[in-house]
């Protein structure tokens, strides 16, 4: 009972250590698992002697440097309990927490294995296949419910009208029951081989089922596990129809977040734990003056190394070939935009100082414009043809949200050009708004995917979903820092042999409603909904060419753009796109991996022969394959990086960055702005307005552009921060520092004094805001006085802006940042203009063109009238 209630903690674990139904628990998982480790003490597995303990944690060592949280965690209890098992005499207590470590890690490492397998499945299709929506109909129907079967849909009667529920595999053949059985048959494995010689002959007649081996421990596991299963799905079904018929009717149908509850899953596991415990047989009778069983060191070493060196080499080739990316030699860089069919996110329509507003923001000019630094732009108009001989034109075919359908011979052209070794990026958005990805679909079937008609939610925030990249990334994606969706929808990737490049979990689906004017669904837990993990980023081949396809066209907009991430997966998916390689066609391409893949499993099976034999124990034989996955995941990690290094422009751009290393000030997220208009994301929006590009950098990355922006610093000012500033600016960078009355605490001092700048703050006035000439005459509460260089501004004769020529650069300081926050700049992108707005505007302008022009800081001329 004891160890099958620690094989229930250890399973369950994965929902609190990963983002996968809610969000992360680190200290949840922690406890659980802790105490399903603590709970495995003394279990009888078979540990190394003491000489190949030592090699065991060197083997293991690599693999806790290179696994996350919380798969890391499947490689550092081994680590730890081999090392427990040194002490002697009284602390023997020692050396059994010691085996239950070992075991646990042994259990999360096959566990951690059976939820990355099921991630992959599951994202690809949350549907079961038939027969089995049938066969949830026939259980629904046994337990007294209305019910029908429409494809993989049950739909209940209920009062309140039909409850419509995804046959999905989360429902039925969910993670936590899958790594329950994974874990205890490797138990089952363990305890088996962890009797041997005599123990083992005293086994067989003790209990004649342990001289099979794991063999009937499995078969009546599987059984307890078939048995429960659709008990347990119909437990679920039970608990959401009498949910449904106390509902308030009122009220929305959200009822489904049982099925994301952790704590619900670990309930349901005592039925599987109590019938476990009852039937399956972890290890015989032990005699109570049996020592912990231990093993000596193998016979011949030699042969004992050579087999852990074939597990290790076979491993480190397979990781090598499930994670490898091939990704070829650059062609010319021609990108061509495709502007037909579509009157959403243009790229013609500018972005400039002189409009405002949605229909100024919400396009693709700036991002086209930023692209156009690093590649050969260019667009296929309205009064194009899309033939071939307008295809041949360009490397990379660049389709994004039509809103009106293409012809048959449109996509047979590009059909031709990704077969010919064109690439090919199609860029989709959420529930099918404008029919957009019915339109997209009508490409990407040729190709074998289509895009959904859903849309993605976050669980714990459904609007915000931050991704990071993996430990090992899809070359698109190696250079990315953390990024924020919008919302996006998902892709089924159908008969197509391709590569997730983006992969989520914790996210929930719903598909649209049509009654809404961009189909938006709430954010509700309705039993239609399909949850877990999805696919947002796919990339397959098609002959010589390449195909990407992206789900979340919005954070490509102006207002987007240039938030961290953006313009980097813009950039990958590009690069990745305009290249190619010999293993780019499929036929060279499975000829390499099924050779070397072949001689991989074959090595791989010919050395756990040769150590089973050797009787190495199951701990080092682990070892050494995490050693080779660890090998085989850091030179794929590498390759990448070689193959596809950060981009560099190939023409001039200007780059300014806004520090993050002493300023926190609140920035836009997916384009919203913050803490109720109080933040500076619309003053970083409007930057690009000038044709310069912004980022926000941070530490030393803060000086890789042109100009660097610091906008009222709060945080410490370290003495190496400050040096790298002043060496900054002398080297010809740019400095603007902002500050404002309303800052406590402020450190912009630090930064200003060697410069031989400074800021007041209790010397402040009241009145309008003007240059000698009395532009912009913007009336202002309270102000910061700047002290020593150049004034150029000043409210009731207190300077208030200066700036200083410094070595080969210059740095403005302003004390006035607050009338440009969101709030100064209209509050919303989205949001119509007024002169107050303008000229607030005009006043960004002006400062940051001064800056980074070094021009005088005059009044622009005035604004056209429309």
């Amino acid at each position: 009972m004891r160890y099958w209630s620690a094989t229930a903690l250890l399973a369950v674990s994965w929902l609190f250590g990963l983002h996968y139904y809610q969000p992360a628990a680190p200290i949840v998982w922690t406890v659980m698992t802790v105490l399903g480790a603590a709970l495995l003490a003394g279990f009888p597995l078979r540990l190394p002697g003491h000489p190949e303990r030592l090699l065991t944690v060197v083997l293991l060592a690599p693999a806790v440097w290179f696994f996350a949280w919380p798969h890391r965690a499947a490689v550092l209890l081994p680590a730890l309990g081999l090392l427990l098992q040194y002490p002697r005499g009284p602390r023997r207590w020692l050396s059994l927490l010691g085996r239950g470590l070992a075991a646990g890690g042994m259990v999360l490492l096959v566990q951690s294995a059976v939820v990355e397998l099921y991630t992959a499945i599951t994202a690809r299709n949350h549907d079961l296949p038939w027969p089995l929506p049938d066969l949830a109909g026939w259980m629904a129907r046994l337990l007294g419910m209305d019910a029908a079967v429409d494809g993989s849909t049950l739909v209940l009667g209920a009062l309140r009208g039909p409850l419509r529920l995804s046959v999905a595999w989360e429902w039925i053949f969910d993670p936590v029951t899958l790594a329950f059985l994974a874990g205890g048959a490797t138990l089952a494995a363990l305890s088996a081989s962890g009797q041997r010689g005599a123990d083992r002959d005293a086994a067989r007649s003790a209990e004649p089922a342990f001289a099979q081996g794991p063999w009937p421990a499995w078969r009546r596991l599987v059984l307890v596990v078939a048995v429960w299963i659709p008990l347990r799905a119909g437990v679920l079904l039970a608990l959401l129809a009498h949910r449904a018929m106390r509902w308030d009717s009122g009220q929305p149908l959200n009822v489904m977040d049982q099925f994301l509850s952790p704590w619900l899953h670990l309930v349901l596991l005592a039925a599987p734990v109590l019938a476990a415990a009852c039937f399956v047989s972890l290890c015989p009778p032990r005699r109570s003056d049996e020592t912990e069983p231990d093993v000596p060191p193998a016979s011949d070493r030699r042969v004992s190394a050579a087999a852990l060196g074939s597990i290790a080499a076979a491993s480190a080739v397979l990781a090598w070939l499930v994670q490898w990316e091939p990704c070829g030699e650059p062609l010319a860089g021609r990108i061509m935009v495709v502007e037909r069919h579509s009157t959403w996110e243009p790229t013609t329509r500018p972005y400039d100082t002189t409009q405002f507003g949605e229909d100024s923001s919400y396009t693709y000019a700036a991002i086209y414009d930023y692209c156009s630094r690093y590649f050969e732009m260019s667009r296929l108009l309205e009064s194009d043809a899309m033939d071939d001989a307008t295809l041949a034109r360009c490397d990379v075919l660049f389709i994004k949200t039509p809103t009106a359908p293409y012809a048959a011979e449109e996509i047979e052209a590009i059909r031709r050009f990704v077969a010919r070794g064109g690439g090919l990026l199609l860029i989709g958005e959420h529930t099918d708004v404008f029919k957009s990805s019915s339109f997209l679909n009508e490409i990407a079937k040729v190709f074998g995917f289509k895009f959904r008609l859903d849309l993605l939610f976050c669980v714990g925030n459904p609007y915000v979903q931050i991704y990071q990249p993996p430990r090992v990334p899809h070359p698109i994606v190696q250079h990315l820092p953390p990024m924020t969706f919008a919302v996006s929808c998902s892709i089924d990737p159908g008969s197509s042999l391709g590569r997730a490049a983006v992969r989520s979990t914790g996210l929930w689906s719903l598909p649209p409603e049509y009654h809404t004017e961009n189909f938006f669904p709430e954010a509700e837990y309705r039993p239609e909904m399909r949850y877990g993990a999805f696919l947002q980023l796919w990339t397959t081949r098609y002959g010589a060419g390449r195909v990407a396809a992206w789900t979340d066209s919005t954070i490509f907009s102006n207002f987007s753009a240039f938030e961290p991430g953006k313009t980097e997966l813009m950039l990958g998916m590009l690069d990745w796109l305009n290249r190619r390689s010999l293993l780019d066609r499929a036929s060279v391409w499975w000829t390499v991996v099924g050779l070397l893949g072949v001689l991989a499993t074959a090595a791989l099976g010919s050395g756990l022969r040769l150590a089973h034999r050797q009787a190495v124990a199951a701990v080092v034989v682990a070892a050494a394959g995490l050693a080779g996955i660890t090998a085989g995941s850091a030179a794929v990690v590498a390759f990448h990086r070689h193959a596809m290094p950060v981009l560099k422009p190939v023409r001039p751009m200007v780059r300014v960055v806004l520090d993050r290393t002493v300023s926190d000030v609140p920035l836009s997220r997916g384009g919203f702005t913050q803490e109720n208009g109080l933040g500076y994301g619309l003053f970083e929006q409007w930057i690009p307005r000038l044709g310069y590009f912004t980022a926000r950098r941070s530490g030393k990355a803060a000086f890789d552009g042109d100009a660097l922006i610091i906008l009222c610093p709060q945080k410490s000012v370290s003495e190496d921060y400050r040096k790298a500033v002043v060496e900054f600016v002398a080297n010809g960078g740019k400095l603007l520092v902002l500050d404002s009355p309303e800052i406590s605490g402020s450190t912009a001092n630090s930064l200003l004094w060697p410069f031989g700048l400074s800021v007041n703050h209790s010397a402040s006035r009241e009145g309008k805001l003007g240059l000698k000439d009395g532009w912009p005459g913007i009336a202002v509460q309270a102000v910061c006085e700047v002290a020593g260089g150049e004034p150029f501004m000043w409210v009731d004769q207190l300077p208030v802006a200066s700036r200083v020529a410094f070595g080969q650069g210059r740095v403005m300081a302003v004390g006035f940042a607050s009338i440009m926050n969101d709030n100064g700049l209209g509050g919303h992108w989205m949001a119509e203009t007024n002169p107050e707005m303008l000229t607030r505007s005009d006043l960004l302008f002006t400062l940051v063109r001064a800056l980074i022009e070094d021009c005088p800081v005059t009044a622009p001329p005035p604004r056209i009238k429309k």
